[in-house]
């Protein structure tokens, strides 16, 4: 995004004239970046409001409990979230322009494709689909908090050996000169040089500083790219539909995973036995990935309620009485 000259569009009068500030306005609004995907939140539209030039869903705030009606427009979004590289070659591209052209688009199209799988059905997920899931887990912007806690947990042992390499390539999407950002409990953040040796620092307590925006952007391309490369070709995936009446909500984290009874556990954990993913789809499809081919009898219910726990912020739904007794289901768990 370019940055706006007034003295391009101020007259001599003082006025500026409506096409001007209408360039201006779109520009502002463009600079908003979805972290769950507008397309992706439109299939969770209350199907009351289809026939509306404006139609909406419900969202849910996880905080005070408020259920208001919003435009998937409004949802989801941060002021220039992905308006960076990451760990794309070409450093002047941004990864909004990217999730949008090559991403999202061709995610479309397999969604639909998806859709048609019977209930409970295996199927062999579309690579499109595949790649737009494992930019959904890794992009939402509670990950930038997971990441920290992940980070502060882990990194007290920088030399502990590898369980597997890393996905070829991966080294590639990351820029070698780059200054690094990071934070410590005591001395609080810091730029350190590119060329700072990175396990003295892990060993003296600090972690990369998720709140920059080039350090955060880069991990959300490696993890998206782990997503992509180990973890999710593992899984088993099916379908999930929902009974006539009944729908699914989706999360501020649009994909999500639990591993040994943890909602919270790093991705590494996917490789425990129990892991499962559940992605919800639209408001009448979920697709879960497991290890095992076994039977799985859930109740859209009991999906929901998960999909409520490891939000951060906020779910949605199509309806005001699905997202409510989401909430209220989160609630009584919290509470246990």
């Amino acid at each position: 995004m370019q940055a706006v000259d007034r003295t391009d569009t101020i007259h001599l009068n003082g006025n500026v004239r409506l096409s001007e500030w209408s360039w201006y306005n779109c520009d502002i609004m463009s600079a908003q970046h979805h972290y769950v995907s507008k397309f992706h939140l439109r299939q969770f539209l209350d199907p009351d409001s289809l026939s509306q030039r404006d139609p909406w869903l419900w969202q849910g705030r996880i905080a005070d409990g408020v259920v208001k009606r919003r435009a998937p427009k409004n949802v989801g979004t941060k002021s220039l979230l992905f308006d960076g590289p990451g760990g794309l070659a070409d450093r002047n591209a941004t990864l909004e322009s990217f999730l949008a052209n090559e991403v999202e688009g061709p995610a479309a199209a397999a969604i639909r494709e998806v859709c048609r799988q019977p209930y409970g059905s295996g199927f062999e997920m579309p690579p499109a689909l595949m790649r737009y899931l494992g930019w959904a887990a890794a992009r939402n912007l509670p990950m930038q908090q997971l990441f920290s806690d992940w980070a502060r947990a882990g990194w007290t042992n920088p030399d502990q050996m590898l369980v597997e390499p890393p996905p070829e390539g991966l080294l590639g999407a990351i820029d070698s000169k780059r200054a690094i950002a990071m934070t410590h409990s005591t001395f609080g953040a810091r730029v350190f040089p590119w060329d700072a040796n990175l396990t003295v620092l892990a060993k003296e307590g600090w972690i990369l500083d998720y709140n920059d925006s080039a350090g955060f952007l880069e991990s959300v391309h490696i993890q998206a790219y782990y997503f992509q490369v180990r973890f999710f070709p593992r899984f088993h995936w099916f379908a999930l539909h929902a009974p006539d009446g009944e729908f699914f909500v989706i999360a501020d984290r649009a994909v999500g995973w639990a591993a040994d009874g943890y909602i919270d556990a790093p991705p590494s954990c996917l490789r425990h036995p129990s892991a499962f993913v559940l992605a919800p789809l639209s408001r009448s499809l979920v697709i879960v990935g497991r290890h095992t081919t076994d039977s799985w009898n859930v109740t859209p219910s009991q999906v929901n309620a998960l999909i409520a726990l490891w939000a951060q912020e906020w779910i949605a739904g199509p309806t005001q009485f699905t997202v409510e007794a989401a909430l209220d289901a989160r609630r009584r768990a919290s509470s246990v």
